[in-house]
């Protein structure tokens, strides 16, 4: 089989040879082509790139190298020294009739407490997890699977929130509850050991 360039004379091949390899269409039709199409749905335009200064693609640089070796340094630490594993216990926080709720207006203040007791906890390895719940009825699903709605009535305690930590014993595991200023707000704090599997 022969290639279509061989059919070709030698002055053929030539012209081809010298013609330009690209042809660029003139501006505006290429800016009114990008418009129709943009128009039309079928092209979103892309915000110009905005050129990076040196100084931030040297700073961006030196944060990539620091993080690299911040996360090689925690590795070595971490392979060398294995965390003990220690129980786990579940806090189950209860508001009932001796708790007295944040002020209007200072409930972001009560967040913060608590988040930077939790935080606190983080960092000595006690916390595990931790959430408050909706204040919503509890659905309660029953053996015949019917659902039925559990709803706290006057003077009945109400679960709001939980905490999973770790503690070498039920001893470190009270002492951690008591912290929580859920406590110091009237809360009750239930204390629950979480069987390993």
């Amino acid at each position: 089989m022969t290639e279509p360039h061989d059919e070709l004379t030698r002055a053929e091949r030539e012209a081809l040879a010298r013609l330009p390899r690209e042809a660029r269409p003139p501006r505006e039709l290429e800016d009114a082509t990008v418009a129709a199409l943009a128009a039309r749905g079928l092209l979103r335009r892309s915000a110009p790139r905005r050129r990076r200064h040196p100084a931030e693609i040297g700073l961006a640089l030196a944060a990539s190298i620091l993080l690299f070796l911040g996360g090689l340094a925690l590795g070595r630490r971490g392979a060398t020294e294995p965390a003990p594993t220690l129980p786990q216990y579940l806090l189950l926080l209860y508001e009932g009739p001796a708790y007295r709720p944040a002020p209007p207006g200072r409930e972001a203040e009560r967040v913060r407490e608590y988040g930077a007791w939790a935080e606190a906890r983080a960092d000595r390895g006690e916390l595990v997890a931790g959430e408050e719940l909706a204040a919503e009825p509890d659905l309660v699903i029953g053996t015949d699977g019917g659902v039925t709605t559990l709803r706290s009535g006057a003077g009945q305690p109400r679960l709001t929130g939980f905490f999973v930590i770790r503690a070498a014993d039920g001893g470190q595991a009270l002492e951690i509850a008591r912290s929580c200023p859920h406590i110091r707000y009237g809360g009750s704090i239930v204390i629950r050991p979480i069987q390993p599997t």
